[in-house]
């Protein structure tokens, strides 16, 4: 008997370990604006590089999910793929009809298209119309706002219940006119410039969504928090061939805690980013740093906290939106992929009274700032 509960034991060990296996997968996400738009190099990538990098999805067999069904796994706790893609296309630009969507047609690929409505039918943007043509033919339709706006401030005079309501407002503004013009709701969220904070998570959950993804880099997995869901930028000097494979290539670096949770940068320039890092495949003795702009940043693991690691840049962090990305070799081969946003919001919203306005630096549409050196090693 003793024997035969030995051999239990150990099936049920190699299932749960098998189990393991399966729900490690993971999905990479990236995000285009425009298609064939010279006019905005930052947002723009060439027709001829994004099929080619559609091309390379299909010929590595990688699996190609929307949006709509990376939330559905995740909030059923279903398995991502183990070679998992996504292609997310955000603000409804006109020229994704032109030069974007005849490759979607061509590969019949899934991709989801976040649409801030106010912009609905303005010049440079489609109307309802395209809209409802681009949906019939499958294209997922999530929730972009309704005004594109800076959502994580407060405007002039404003109280955080104040704040609160105008946003929840803004969102559903737009939710309604999705559904009185396309007949759905959206359940995915995607915030304007990729920025968040978490009383802004908190709305966006209020509100039922069941996902909501932002812009910083780095690989989505089944413990990612899914109210901040990252996404690779293919624009500008990213939207290469090249950068692509390099991303599509990468796994997630597992963070399981992070101090502090929100990239509202507030206080002290540079910041300091505490990381509770539990991520057997990856050699964290050689984990990397890399920061935005003239700057360079170091990760150092804190010795009385075991797994925990101290995050720094040298010099205060330029721009309005910067972020740490961190990566790490895989013990296995390949590399794996952190990045934390910092948010230098004008107004934050965050219950604090009194806080002194803060001087911005201008910026490009991106973000700003350049790195310095490769995030690859070795490339």
């Amino acid at each position: 008997m003793s024997n035969k509960i030995t051999v239990l034991i150990l099936l049920l060990c190699i299932s749960l370990l098998a189990t393991d296996v399966v729900a490690a997968g993971a999905v990479t996400g990236f995000i285009y604006h425009r298609f064939n738009d010279t006019r905005y190099p930052s947002t723009n990538i060439a027709a001829e590089v994004f099929q080619a990098q559609i091309e390379f999805l299909k010929e590595q067999n990688y699996t190609l999910l929307s949006y709509g069904e990376i939330a559905r796994r995740l909030v059923a706790g279903e398995a991502l793929p183990e070679k998992g893609a996504a292609i997310s296309v955000d603000d409804a630009f006109t020229s994704f009809v032109e030069a974007g969507m005849p490759i979607v047609r061509r590969f019949e690929i899934p991709v989801t298209l976040f649409v801030n409505t106010d912009s609905v039918g303005t010049p440079g943007y489609l109307d309802w119309e395209q809209l409802r043509t681009l949906q019939k033919e499958g294209v997922e339709i999530g929730n972009h706002t309704a005004t594109h706006g800076y959502l994580v401030e407060l405007e002039k005079e404003e109280s955080l219940p104040q704040w609160r309501e105008r946003i929840r407002q803004d969102i559903l503004k737009a939710q309604n006119a999705i559904d009185q013009q396309l007949g759905t709701r959206p359940t995915i969220f995607a915030y304007p410039y990729g920025e968040y904070s978490p009383e802004l998570l908190d709305i966006v959950e209020g509100l039922g969504f069941l996902a909501a993804f932002a812009q910083q880099s780095g690989v989505i997995h089944s413990t990612h928090n899914r109210f901040f869901l990252p996404r690779f930028p293919m624009g500008g000097p990213y939207g290469t061939l090249s950068g692509f494979k390099n991303k599509i290539a990468m796994k997630p670096l597992l963070v399981e805690e992070e101090q502090p949770l929100s990239p509202l940068l507030i206080g002290e320039n540079p910041p300091e980013l505490q990381l509770r890092i539990e991520d057997s495949s990856a050699d964290l003795r050689r984990i990397n740093c890399f920061v935005q702009g003239e700057n360079s940043c170091k990760a150092e693991a804190i010795g009385e906290r075991r797994g925990w690691f101290r995050v720094v840049a040298e010099q205060p962090l330029a721009g309005r939106r910067n972020k740490f990305t961190l990566t790490a070799p895989g013990k296995a081969g390949g590399w794996h992929w952190y990045s934390h946003l910092w948010v230098r919001a004008d107004a934050p919203a965050i219950g604090v009274p009194g806080l002194p306005k803060m001087e911005l630096t201008p910026q490009p549409e991106t973000g700003g700032g350049k790195t310095v050196k490769a995030i690859l090693p070795n490339q």
